[in-house]
């Protein structure tokens, strides 16, 4: 059996630790490279984030949900019963 010996590896195999300013830049340059190559639009911003955030929100797809989690046995009789009076009775959500 032969066993061949390599010399001790004499370089860094990684980059030194750059100054601030330098590893800003750079974290900026590759943003803008990757940013350039996205194939999925950007989120726009809004100030829509969710059901409670001012976005319309469609009361009967909630009860259709909350009646198929009854159904599959993920929610119990009362579970249902109390989340369908919180999606009935909540003002602030219509």
């Amino acid at each position: 059996m032969l066993f061949l010996l390599r010399p001790r590896q004499t370089y860094m195999p990684y980059a030194l630790p750059r100054d601030p300013e330098s590893t800003e830049t750079r974290n900026e340059q590759l943003h803008k490279a990757y940013s350039s190559t996205r194939r999925v639009a950007a989120p726009a911003a809004s100030s829509d984030q969710g059901p409670g955030a001012g976005a319309p929100w469609d009361v009967v797809a909630a009860l259709k949900d909350l009646g198929a989690l009854h159904e599959s046995g993920a929610l119990t009789d009362e579970e249902f019963t109390a989340a369908k009076a919180t999606v009935l009775s909540d003002p602030g959500r219509r």
